[in-house]
């Protein structure tokens, strides 16, 4: 007896294609450099020299500092990029997952029924998952030949091969 698993987990890719421009490159780059500079203002309030170190400025100074700095980190955390999409295919349920994350993080993106799909290509190992309005939802290879035997079943069952 041979055990074939009902979700096919394929190893993360990312977004829905679309055209890399370095648009998101440079924007995510410029909030983390903006970041840093907000940290490195705030420590750079302790140790420039001349310094005064009077009771209220010390206050002032390290009410300034404290805000710099979390808003530093948050604004590097906010440049950082997004985890990945993952693939499901349940082919017992009949349906196809996008979740972001791992583990306990994961939030599920898109989930679509087999019988709710555009068409279907199969070209070799690829196959390719289309929305009924014309949109890739997935772009699958399948090097396992149950995993794509199942894939394909399931597949022409719903009357999308």
């Amino acid at each position: 007896m041979t055990a074939i698993p009902d979700v096919v987990p394929q190893s993360q890719i990312p977004e829905t294609p679309h055209m890399v421009d370095g648009r998101r490159w440079m924007i995510r780059g410029a909030r983390q450099l903006a970041g840093a500079a907000l940290v490195l203002a705030a420590m750079g309030l302790w140790v420039q020299p001349g310094a005064q170190l009077d009771a209220d400025l010390l206050l002032i100074k390290f009410a300034l500092s404290l805000v710099m700095g979390f808003a530093g980190l948050a604004v590097v955390q906010a440049g950082l990029p997004e985890p990945a999409i993952s693939i499901e295919i349940d082919t017992v349920r009949r349906e196809v997952r996008l979740v972001r994350g791992q583990r306990k993080s994961r939030t599920l993106v898109s989930r679509t029924k087999m019988a709710d799909l555009g068409a279907a290509e199969q070209n070799g190992t690829m196959t390719r998952l289309w929305a009924a309005d014309g949109t890739l939802i997935a772009e699958v290879a399948l090097t396992d030949a149950e995993a794509r035997a199942s894939l394909l079943g399931a597949l022409r069952d719903a009357g999308k091969l």
